[in-house]
């Protein structure tokens, strides 16, 4: 799988309400859904959870005051790099 693809899929549950529930009811299941490699399904299923409610907030708010293109790419990039990097 592709950094473009776990990061899609980031994203995803980072402003998709509803991917984001999914994905906390069952990690590993949602990621392999997505069809992530074996190491990808098991760093997000030791994601720290409140941090992602925690970010998910935070880009709603600055969607909602700056527009959503304001950091197009740039705020994922920087999380999946930062997921990445603390499971490895």
């Amino acid at each position: 799988m592709s950094a473009e693809n776990f990061e899609a899929f980031l994203a995803r549950i980072y402003v998709d309400p509803d991917a984001r529930a999914r994905f906390l009811a069952d990690p590993y299941g949602e990621a392999q859904k997505a069809g992530l490699t074996e190491e990808e399904c098991e760093a997000l299923v030791n994601i720290d959870r409140v941090g992602l409610e925690f970010a998910a907030q935070s880009f709603a708010r600055k969607r909602m005051t700056q527009g959503p293109h304001h950091c197009k790419g740039s705020w994922l990039k920087h999380w999946s790099q930062v997921i990445r990097a603390r499971f490895r």
